[in-house]
Order: structure tokens, then sequence, then C-alpha cells
């Protein structure tokens, strides 16, 4: 069936009908609201394909995205935690040569080890359960050296979080993290009537391009500087650095990097965080 929603391609399985074919309800203990707008599908599966062949679908559920990647000519690794899921898409996609199905933890997937394997860089697609979408942008941001990028869908909160700028409340750890290795660009916005069943909130999907020259090298020191700005938010830089351990050490480093110490974590750029850390190494 030719579905022009979807660009003229054929349309994805709805996941109502294989859930009735399957006999399954939607699991919240999964955090499962499956995507029921072709064109919502389609326009992830042209942004994955767009940056390569080599993917990597988390949580792909019925496999409306799993399908319209194949549709592209993509190699897709699917890594699922629900067995039920698993054994769907071990039906639904029984001889699909390139397709390998693994029944595992989104937040696990050793991106490095599935690069070596294949021989070459990956993009890592999928729509993140709310509860392990921060560790699994830290993987993804982990492994930027054996990434060509990653569309992802988030909540909308999460997006506004990801693309916020200093000295707005949606800026924080999160931010300064993905932003320094990668550039972020909205795709798309889904409201609550693109699932089933109808999540309470909206949804984004995110397209995160590893940069040539990560605005910060992510070193111990950076990660110690970055958290301690954001841990307590209404503390000055001065105090903040100060809870690390060491009150002389944290005042040497804001002198040397020319940072005013009464200035509050939330209004650093990364690129100062980055001077901030270099200075606290310098000054250890």
């Amino acid at each position: 069936m030719v579905d022009p929603m979807t660009g003229g391609r054929s349309a994805p399985p709805d996941a109502r009908d294989l859930l009735r074919k399957y006999d399954l309800l939607p699991k919240r203990s999964f955090s499962q609201n499956f995507l029921i707008q072709p064109g919502a599908t389609a326009q992830i599966a042209d942004a994955t394909a767009a940056l390569g062949r080599q993917v990597v679908e988390l949580g792909p559920g019925l496999g409306a995205l799993t399908y319209a990647l194949l549709d592209r000519g993509c190699e897709v690794l699917a890594v699922e935690l629900d067995r039920d899921m698993v054994r769907v898409l071990g039906t639904e996609f029984a001889g699909q040569d390139r397709l390998t199905l693994r029944h595992g933890d989104a937040a696990e997937v050793d991106f490095g080890a599935h690069s070596r394997d294949c021989g070459s860089k990956l993009v890592v697609t999928g729509n993140l359960p709310y509860q392990a979408t921060g560790a699994i942008l830290r993987r993804v941001v982990a492994h930027r050296a054996v990434l060509t990028g990653a569309v992802l869908m988030v909540q909308r909160e999460v997006r506004d979080r990801l693309v916020a700028e200093p000295a707005t409340k949606q800026y924080g750890a999160l931010t300064v993290f993905t932003r320094a290795g990668f550039e972020v660009e909205t795709v798309c916005r889904l409201r609550p009537g693109s699932f089933y069943p109808a999540p309470k909130v909206e949804s984004a999907v995110v397209r995160l391009l590893p940069r040539e020259v990560p605005l910060a090298e992510e070193t111990e020191s950076f990660q110690a500087v970055v958290r301690a700005a954001f841990q307590m938010r209404r503390k000055t830089l001065r105090n903040a650095l100060r809870a690390l351990g060491d009150a002389d050490r944290a005042d040497r480093a804001l002198r040397e990097a020319g940072i005013d110490p009464g200035r509050r974590g939330e209004t650093l750029s990364i690129e100062e965080f980055a001077t901030l850390a270099e200075c606290w190494d310098a000054e250890g």
C-alpha cells in the first residue's frame, strides 16, 4: 500500500492493529506510547537515513520506525527491553537480513563495540523512555567519536533543556554536557494525539550532530565543575566550587579564568565552563 503521507513509500503497520493482532496492551512500566502518525515516522526515518546507513534503534517497540528505516536501505540493530515487543518484531520481520534484533536495555548499549563489529560509524535513533533519557543521552555523548549523529524523540521539556541558552531556567548540566560535543537541532514537534495511547505531554524530535571540534573536552574536572555549578542553582560559583572541598583552589581557578566569583553557574557559557575546568586543573 502506498501512502502519500510517507512520501510515496509503503506505510508501516499501525501500532493499534499490531496490538490487537498479538493480544497486547501498552505497558506503563515501559513508557509505551506508540507513534501512529505515518508522516512523522517518515520524517524521523528520513532524518536518520540522511546521517548514515548503520543505525542503532533504541526501543523499537512495534517496529513502525524499524519498518521505515529498512525501507530506506538502512542496516538496523534494534535494541528492545520488552520481551513481548521482541516477539512481535521477530515475527513481523522474520527473514529480514538487514535487521539484527537484540533483547536489552537501551541505556546500556555499547556503541563502540557495535561500531567496531560493523566497521562503520553509527547513527542512533529511537523514542527515548523518559526515565532513561538522561542515561541514554550521556551514553550518546560519551560515544561521540563513533557516531555520525543521533535522531531522538524526547519529551518537549527535554528538548527545551537541550537547546536552552545560558541564564534561562531550562539551561543546566544536560545542556552543557550535550552541547559541548554536539550541535542540537529540532526536527519536529509532536502533539499527544500523534501517539497511542496519547501521553500527557508534548514530544519533540532532536538531531544531534557531532562537532568537528568540541566546545569542551569532557574531562573529570569539567564534569565536576559543571555538576557543582548546577547542584545548587542559587549558589554563587565561589560557594558552588568550594563544595568540591578546596576553597582556596576555587578562588584561584575563578580568578585565573577571569570569571566573577559572584556569578551563578547558570550564567556561564559552555566555553566559560571549559576555561574554568582547565584553570581548576592548573590550580590543583
